[in-house]
């Protein structure tokens, strides 16, 4: 079962690759533009690693709801994206919630960290990891992408597009999956 779920994942993203991802997966900039994924996905813990200096998996985040969002130095729309996720962190981050915002730049650490001290970026973790990697569980050819996870890590539902985490809609829907059983 877990692999059949994996694979159906898998083939929708491979799919929005191929197909005009705007016409595939239209976005209005808001979180009403989150695909739900009906069941949510099981997918494998990919690895990235904190601060340039700690390992970990995805299952780190086990017992949290995950605003996974990954994004790079290069992308437009994820500069004008990242403080805003910093600021849906600093609001509703804690025990239930964490944005896990991860970078898979080729520039490395030093670019990445750059970048986050000029943004001002204070609330978020520094996470980094590789394409290659997220790329095994995830799409990655579109950024920024978000994905929601469950506290058991499955894919709630994805969005591979900007959106306004500074939108009252955004905290409503963090808090409604914060409530879910």
């Amino acid at each position: 079962m877990r692999c059949a779920a994996l694979l159906l994942f898998l083939s929708l993203a491979s799919f929005s690759a191929v197909a005009n991802h705007e016409e595939t997966e239209p976005s209005d900039g808001t979180v009403n533009s989150f695909i739900v994924l009906d069941p949510p996905q099981v997918v494998e813990p990919v690895k990235l690693v904190l601060d340039n200096q700690q390992s970990l998996d995805m299952s780190a985040f086990k017992g949290k709801v995950v605003l996974l969002n990954l994004w790079a130095t290069w992308c437009p729309p994820c500069i004008r994206e990242l403080p805003a996720l910093d600021r849906l962190q600093q609001r509703l981050g804690g025990d239930d919630f964490v944005v896990v915002a991860v970078a898979l730049d080729r520039a490395g650490f030093d670019a990445v960290k750059t970048f986050y001290d000029d943004l001002k970026l204070e609330h978020l973790a520094l996470y980094t990891s590789t394409t290659a990697e997220f790329g095994r569980v995830y799409p990655v050819d579109v950024f920024p992408a978000s994905f929601f996870l469950d506290r058991d890590g499955r894919v709630l539902s994805y969005l591979r597009s900007y959106a306004d985490w500074d939108d009252e809609q955004a905290d409503e829907m963090v808090r409604r999956l914060i409530a879910q059983p």
